[in-house]
């Protein structure tokens, strides 16, 4: 199979996530489906995605003709069986529970052609589990998309334990056809990788805030003016070259660390790796322009952000 053959795609789960992700494929240029479990549901969902297409006009993301013929090519369902026969690529996308999803992949599985490449949108199980009494463990895999998914560029792409680097490849692939930002995740864990990033930055604000560090609006505006404000640019890994951090003695570097790792064989492997005072991405021989490259973006970014006053 190619990406060349998925001409039709299956969403299951018309919900908060759903109408968004039918929307990306939808805009993409491919026929959608979108199945859930009543009318109330899914007419739910047309609005959603009508009210969607109306704001992506009304900030001119698209036109008026993008989005007509985007919502031209949605359809929807009650039948499970109309989205799983017509479907080269189905994205789950119901519940959160672990034995409700089992049950569709099953029956999906059972109700597909045998070249339909099913994923899921979970992040709190793995596909080793949703999986498992699934026949075409080489076609399944997951796309994680972030809230709102018609919006927010990311999507996580990992594999199940059967998935075959050509499924994996078409899913990347898919992802990057409708203007994602496909990021490989290399082993499956609950959380993935970047709700796991997020959730840590999560527990670390609430637990200063219950120790009375700072109010939960001091925090908020924190991290929005100060790291958030650099996120746009720049993930920990380019801000540690960016930073120069590479460039402090071994010492400083290790001082700095100290207390932020964990306590096995991670933490000597991190160790390892920062005590080589290299950067990750940054050329040494040209720092200074990678720094005024990122400069001019901060300045677009504050202008936009902070001082449309002055506008």
């Amino acid at each position: 199979m190619e990406l060349a053959d998925i001409k039709k795609v299956g969403v299951v789960g018309g919900g908060t996530m759903g109408f968004g992700i039918a929307i990306n494929f939808a805009l993409g240029g491919y026929p959608t489906i979108i199945r859930d479990l009543s009318d109330a549901l899914l007419q739910q969902s047309t609005k959603n995605i009508q009210a969607s297409m109306d704001l992506f006009v009304e900030e001119e993301l698209i036109t008026q003709a993008e989005a007509d013929g985007t919502l031209s090519r949605i359809t929807t369902t009650t039948k499970l069986e109309e989205v799983a026969t017509q479907s080269d690529f189905i994205t789950e996308v119901i519940v959160e529970r672990l034995k409700d999803k089992q049950v569709l992949f099953k029956t999906l599985d059972q109700l597909c052609p045998p070249h339909t490449i099913i994923v899921s949108n979970t992040s709190g199980f793995v596909m080793s589990d949703i999986g498992a009494d699934v026949r075409r463990q080489d076609k399944i895999g997951l796309t994680h998309y972030f809230a709102p998914p018609h919006i927010v560029p990311g999507v996580e792409v990992a594999k199940g334990p059967g998935t075959t680097d050509e499924t994996y490849n078409i899913i990347y692939d898919l992802m990057q056809k409708v203007r994602k930002i496909p990021i490989r995740v290399r082993k499956e864990l609950p959380g993935y990788l970047l709700n796991r990033i997020q959730g840590a930055m999560g527990r670390e604000a609430a637990r200063l805030w219950a120790e009375g560090v700072a109010t939960a609006e001091d925090i908020e505006l924190g991290i929005q003016s100060t790291f958030g404000f650099r996120m746009p640019h720049e993930g920990p890994f380019l801000h540690y070259d960016l930073a120069g951090i590479w460039k402090w003695s071994a010492d400083i570097r290790t001082r700095r660390r100290r207390g932020s790792e964990p306590s096995d064989e991670v933490a000597e492997k991190i160790s390892e790796r920062m005590d080589e005072g290299k950067p990750w991405f940054v050329d040494p021989n040209r720092f200074d322009e990678a720094v005024e490259k990122r400069d001019r973006e901060y300045i677009r970014r504050l202008k936009e952000l902070y001082r449309t006053d002055e506008k």
